[in-house]
């Protein structure tokens, strides 16, 4: 079987991450195995100054991979960002794969919105395939619209879409 992604898109401080930490933990709980991708348009450091692999890294090391018998990390320096594509074959053991950002990826979408935050809909200017809005009002809107508390009525919905994946 392979994983059902699903992008996670919204202004900044909408509540995405808090959502996908609550979707995550429900489906764990399920037995599933969950992946998670955080796409960050900005400059980040996983590793910081006096830590050994900070030094490899700042010393010039092109990767620099940290392993421990439950954990890997690796930082690569990159020409050019990954594609998506290419980071979904890093999940193929994974029944379900949340990724925070992307809007523009091909992945059915779940837009988080907030009134007192952002700039408007992102269904409402093109973005393609929002399958669904969580929000902290109902609005009629051409997809189904669930609110923050209806965590349930969420995971049936993403659920289903595993199901006619692997039918």
């Amino acid at each position: 079987m392979k994983p059902v992604f699903f992008g996670f898109i919204g202004f900044s401080g909408v509540g995405k991450t808090t959502l996908i930490e609550k979707l995550i933990k429900v489906f764990t709980g399920k037995g599933y195995r969950v992946g998670a991708v955080k796409h960050d348009a900005h400059k980040f450091e996983i590793d910081y100054p006096g830590k050994d692999s900070y030094r490899m890294k700042h010393a010039g090391a092109w990767r620099v991979v940290l392993s421990s018998k439950d954990k890997l990390a690796m930082v690569e320096d990159r020409e050019k960002e990954k594609s998506l594509d290419e980071i979904k074959e890093m999940f193929d053991d994974c029944d379900f794969v949340f990724v925070e950002g992307c809007k523009l990826g091909d992945l059915p979408k779940i837009e988080v919105h907030r009134d007192e935050v952002g700039e408007g809909w992102y269904i409402k200017k093109g973005v393609k395939d929002i399958v669904l809005v969580v929000s902290d009002k109902r609005y009629d809107l051409p997809v189904p619209v669930f609110l923050f508390d209806e965590i349930d009525r969420i995971v049936d919905f993403i659920e289903s879409f595993k199901e006619h994946e692997d039918t």
